[in-house]
């Protein structure tokens, strides 16, 4: 009787049925851009400005970056339930941060088109998929059809 009891509070457990509370930690997608020799090209101190008019797509919504999202660079490390995209200054470089995205729900095959003021194109596609078992995340990372980390490092 006894192995029975705990074979029922194990499976309990292990599906999750308990009753927990998991809080998922918000997704943001950083990209990074820099030329061939790896100099940050989103530095305002290496004139960033071409950036002005790139337009950032997502879900049917498309938002275009200006002079006052340039001179405006978020250094905090969590911006609650922001949505869009805001150029951000990470430790060892300036960075385009979108998000933030809830991370208590999955993704899939999402896709951010990045249409730069010069007339290129990236496409970034994300994928993720819960596991409440384990609490994990199983997140990927597309640039252009392949996969890559986040940040996401363009060069351009």
């Amino acid at each position: 009787m006894k192995r029975v009891f705990l074979a029922v509070v194990s499976a309990l457990f292990l599906c999750g049925c308990v009753g927990r509370i998991i809080d998922w930690v918000p997704v943001t997608f950083y990209v990074e851009v820099q030329d061939k020799d790896g100099k940050d090209l989103l530095d305002p101190a290496n004139d960033n400005s071409w950036l002005i008019g790139t337009e950032i797509s997502f879900n049917s919504k498309t938002e275009t970056i200006n002079e006052e999202d340039l001179a405006s660079v978020m250094t905090r490390a969590v911006d609650v339930q922001y949505e869009g995209v805001r150029l951000q200054k990470s430790p060892k470089c300036y960075r385009l941060a979108f998000g933030e995205f809830s991370g208590a729900r999955e993704y899939s095959n999402e896709v951010i088109l990045i249409k730069w003021s010069d007339g290129s194109t990236n496409e970034i596609t994300y994928k993720r998929r819960l596991n409440s078992v384990t609490i994990d995340a199983k997140e990927v990372f597309k640039l252009d059809g392949v996969k890559c980390s986040n940040p996401i490092v363009i060069t351009k």
